[in-house]
C-alpha cells in the first residue's frame, strides 16, 4: 500500500482512516440484517472514497462488498470486512509513520 503523493490528500488521510474505522462495522451490520441496499451503498462509498486517495487495494474490497450486495452473498461479507479492517490498520500505521518522518 502506498500513500498518495499529494500533500493535501496526505493531510486528509488520518480523518479518512478514522471515519472508515467507525463506518466499517456498518458493513457487517448491513450483511447481518441482509440489507442489500445499505451494503451496496457502503461498498460503493468505500470504493469511491478510496479511489480519491489512490488506495486501489481497499477500493477493490469495496467493489467486492458491492458484488456481495448484488448477489446477496451475506456469508462472504465477514471475510471482506476483516480484510478491510486489516487494510485500515495498515494504513493507520503508514500515516503515523509518515507523520513522524515530517
Amino acid at each position: 500500500m502506498q500513500l498518495p503523493d499529494d500533500p493535501l490528500l496526505r493531510e486528509l488521510l488520518p480523518e479518512f482512516v478514522g471515519t472508515w474505522q467507525h463506518e466499517a462495522p456498518l458493513i457487517l451490520e448491513a450483511a447481518h440484517k441482509q440489507n442489500d441496499a445499505e451494503l451496496y451503498r457502503l461498498g460503493h462509498t468505500l470504493k469511491g472514497s478510496c479511489l480519491q486517495f489512490g488506495l486501489t487495494e481497499l477500493a477493490e474490497l469495496g467493489i467486492q462488498v458491492m458484488e456481495c450486495a448484488r448477489s446477496r452473498s451475506w456469508n462472504a461479507v465477514p471475510a471482506l470486512y476483516e480484510q478491510i479492517v486489516l487494510h485500515l490498520q495498515r494504513l493507520q500505521r503508514l500515516v503515523g509513520h509518515s507523520r513522524e518522518e515530517q
